[in-house]
């Protein structure tokens, strides 16, 4: 499956189309509080929120605390910071995010990996534009949830201007890409 992820940036936040095969199927939209985020992911066909994404501060990690529409909650955590490594607990999977130099991250379930995205690399007036491949049988929404945290945090506030470069990660990495890996269907 591919889902592509585009982002329009307005004074108080940003908004999010996501389109899971080329059809819109989600919605997102962010609001900024000082320096705590929250983001609610939407399905298109209901109001209320699949996710709500809620920032902690644990500077300089990654902490955030997803919040799923029954109320259950799963932690997203820093394992190295300067390795781009982070983990998502999910019931029993555990789901691992590698950077990986450029704009690339992969997703791996259970040491397994299920998915990556980019990101472009120059934007034309606009938010971040991201593409993620993924095998059909994962969990969509939590892996869309894994790119909105890492573009909240990674996010340079670069509103007004006309284009804008993002080179991405460079430095040591955790894990290499695969560029051999491909979505199993």
């Amino acid at each position: 499956m591919v889902i592509d992820i585009n982002q329009e940036k307005i004074s108080i936040g940003a908004k999010y189309k996501i389109y899971l095969d080329r059809r819109e199927k989600y919605s997102a939209a962010k609001k900024s509080v000082m320096f705590l985020t929250e983001i609610h992911l939407f399905d298109t066909s209901n109001s209320k929120a699949r996710y709500q994404i809620k920032k902690n501060w644990d500077w300089p990690n990654i902490s955030y605390d997803l919040i799923k529409y029954d109320n259950s909650k799963i932690e997203f955590r820093t394992v190295s910071f300067w390795k781009l490594h982070y983990k998502c607990q999910f019931g029993d999977d555990l789901y691992e995010i590698f950077g990986h130099r450029g704009t690339r991250y992969s997703i791996y379930k259970n040491d397994t990996q299920i998915a990556w995205w980019d990101k472009e690399v120059i934007r034309w007036f606009n938010g971040d534009n991201y593409k993620l491949f993924a095998d059909n049988d994962s969990e969509t929404e939590l892996l869309i949830c894994f790119v909105l945290i890492i573009d909240n945090f990674t996010s340079k506030n670069n509103e007004g201007n006309a284009i804008t470069f993002d080179f991405g990660n460079f430095g040591f990495k955790m894990k290499k890409f695969n560029p051999n890996w491909r979505p199993k269907k």
